[in-house]
């Protein structure tokens, strides 16, 4: 549109008989080549990266349309999920698919070629400009919804340079390159209103404040109108601008975004003002533009350099970097939601004609993973994807680590999408990220933070330990773990815990447990299982008692008591004048067991009255329930004892 909008003016003005207005018009965009045009800067990445890594940008994405079709526009559906594009040489309306980009459906138009899609705030309609070659013809209307193309609108001035549609969605604007403006029903196509702005080569218009008012771009020229009446309210002038080519608003309409068609400058001005707020010379000409007030950025197409170039509005300078297109970008738009830049690329009628739109990538990398690694000394690969990054002028990616998330460190020559390191103790310590920045965007941003995951050390022995006896050598006791060469075991210090007793020790080797205990008690103490690449800890307990105290001798007797040596003696039977024991009597069982077999002191026992044998089992009954059948027993054997020594003393 840039070439073709300077050749649409100079055949209008033709038409009219005014062929010194076609030859000035032309000349308008003469002092813009006075600007060069960027080159491809060196790609800054150090020759000494790893040749075994890669970086690709991702800049864009390239759709064929149709072969020699000379795409006029390229808009994004309100929820940007789909694209729409109209071409000069293109009898169709195409519908791309924003996820997967290709071309999803094809609606015949009843035109040769169509340009300026509008869609309304609900994107269930797309209005655009039915043409033939350089000549409007009508509004054309498509339902979305169904893919349906609507009865045309017969109202509609020479020459469409801009369409609106208001955010209600029942009105259309509709400018004409001679300053005609007309309001149309949205649905019929009924004209509800029209004014005739004077001068002529009016190209942009915008709807602002709520859609209560409308801006128009003729020359150098803002007029402001009432939307409902079209009744012009105010006319400023921006210094210094040759032609408004575009007007677009952003997020404010107190900062309304110009591109100069005839002319080299990106700028936002007040339109309640006129005061310029901001711009930059960029291209030549630039011929439209869309603005970010988030980045203070302005976009917009050079049809001459087939180039979509930036302004850095903060610092009043064009980007260097840019975006080239196959052939000469006839306009430039973005999708809503995604910020993705979208251009028609029609190129030129009396040269290469294009056939293509591109979508311009936003800039970002992609999260590296933590790499899990199973030995020492692997060869770790970290990765990003990087979209939309360009090298040069500061931009690229850079990878970088860091010890505590905090202080992050450039690792030099680490400019590509991967990063490999050798997997040492030192490594595994660090955390690795990727920052980067894109000239063209004017971003730049860090991604999260990776790092190389291992098998930590794991204690295998769960106890419980033998208990130890101080002064002997405890037996040697592993506490087993899993892994690797540089395995070595310890035992922690902790206030809360004890330390191993006195006289034992782990082996830091093999993780032994041996010594001799010196000192009695409960001792609990944690065993730590260190590698290259973490620790385990475990708690025991350990037991140690005192040796055994040695046991004397003792009198298996046990003690007795006082005994009369000569015992008491059986009464004589009358009559006979002997003590001969009865025959009957029975022999006392602890006599028998003292030797003195067939003696008199059972006898005596049963024979005094101090017991008889049913009485002396009712004794030793009642001495085992008090618990004392161990001292009658034993004072039992020492009377028959002594009464058998005092038999054989008589």
């Amino acid at each position: 549109m840039g070439a073709a909008r300077l050749l649409e003016k100079t055949q209008t003005r033709a038409i009219i008989g005014t062929a010194l207005a076609g030859v000035l018009t032309l000349t308008l965009a003469a002092p813009a080549f006075a600007l060069d045009r960027p080159s491809e800067p060196n790609d800054g990445a150090p020759g000494t990266r790893s040749s075994a890594t890669s970086f690709t940008p991702d800049l864009q994405t390239e759709i064929e349309i149709g072969e020699a079709s000379r795409p006029s526009d390229f808009v994004a559906s309100p929820d940007g999920t789909t694209g729409y594009v109209v071409g000069d040489e293109l009898s169709e309306f195409v519908v791309i698919d924003m996820a997967s980009r290709e071309v999803v459906q094809r609606i015949p138009l009843p035109s040769i070629g169509a340009g300026y899609i509008r869609l309304s705030t609900d994107g269930t309609r797309a209005y655009f400009a039915l043409q033939e070659e350089y000549f409007s013809t009508g509004i054309g209307a498509i339902d979305l919804t169904t893919g349906t193309l609507l009865p045309e609108f017969a109202a509609a001035p020479d020459h469409i340079q801009e369409i609106a549609v208001s955010r209600d969605g029942n009105s259309v604007f509709v400018l004409g390159l001679n300053g005609l403006l007309l309001k149309l029903d949205a649905y019929s196509g009924e004209e509800l209103a029209r004014v005739q702005l004077q001068g002529s080569n009016a190209h942009a218009l915008a709807l602002i404040q709520d859609d209560s008012k409308i801006l128009v771009g003729r020359e150098s020229h803002v007029l402001t109108l009432a939307a409902d009446t079209l009744e012009l309210l105010e006319d400023v002038t921006l210094p210094g601008i040759n032609s408004v080519g575009t007007l677009r608003v952003d997020g404010t309409d107190e900062r309304v975004y110009f591109a100069d068609s005839s002319g080299t400058r990106l700028g936002t001005f007040n339109p309640v003002s006129g005061e310029i707020i901001a711009q930059a010379s960029v291209g030549s000409p630039m011929h439209e533009v869309i603005g970010f007030d988030t980045l203070d950025r302005a976009f917009g197409n050079v049809p001459y350099w087939d180039l979509l170039m930036a302004a850095d509005l903060t610092s009043g300078k064009r980007s260097e970097s840019f975006r080239a297109t196959p052939t000469a970008p006839f306009s430039i738009n973005k999708n809503p939601v995604t910020g993705e830049l979208l251009s028609a690329n029609g190129g030129w009628s009396n040269a290469e004609k294009g056939s293509t739109v591109t979508i311009v990538n936003t800039p970002s990398v992609a999260d590296p993973s933590d790499v899990h690694i199973t030995d020492p000394g692997e060869l770790v690969r970290f990765e990003t994807n990087a979209v939309g990054i360009k090298r040069g002028n500061g931009g690229g990616v850079m990878w970088q680590s860091s010890a505590d998330g905090e202080t992050w460190t450039d690792i030099e020559g680490a400019v590509d999408e991967q990063l490999e390191v050798v997997a040492t103790a030192a490594a595994v310590e660090q955390q690795y990220r990727v920052r980067w920045r894109d000239d063209f965007w004017g971003q730049s941003g860090t991604s999260a933070a990776a790092r190389i995951t291992t098998p930590a050390p794991q204690i295998t022995f769960e106890g419980p330990l033998a208990d130890g006896i101080v002064g002997e050598a405890y037996p040697d006791t592993v506490i087993t773990a899993t892994g690797y060469s540089d395995l070595n075991w310890a035992v922690r210090d902790a206030e809360a815990l004890t330390a191993l007793p006195a006289g034992m020790r782990i082996d830091a080797a093999s993780g032994t447990l041996h010594g001799t205990p010196t000192a009695a008690g409960s001792f609990t103490f944690t065993v730590e299982a260190t590698d290259a690449f973490g620790t385990d800890m475990r708690d025991y307990t350990l037991v140690v008692s005192e040796a055994d105290e040695p046991t004397g001798p003792t009198d298996p007797t046990g003690p007795t008591g006082p005994t009369d040596p000569t015992g008491p003696t059986l009464p004589s039977t009358p009559g006979d004048g002997t003590d001969s024991p009865s025959p009957a009597q029975p022999k006392d069982p602890a006599a028998q067991a003292s030797g003195a077999e067939g003696h008199t002191a059972a006898a005596t026992l049963s024979q005094t009255g101090a017991g008889t044998p049913l009485f002396a089992a009712l004794i030793a009954a009642g001495a085992i329930a008090l618990g004392s059948a161990g001292v009658i027993f034993a004072r039992r054997r020492s009377t028959a004892s002594e009464a058998g020594r005092g038999r054989r003393e008589r």
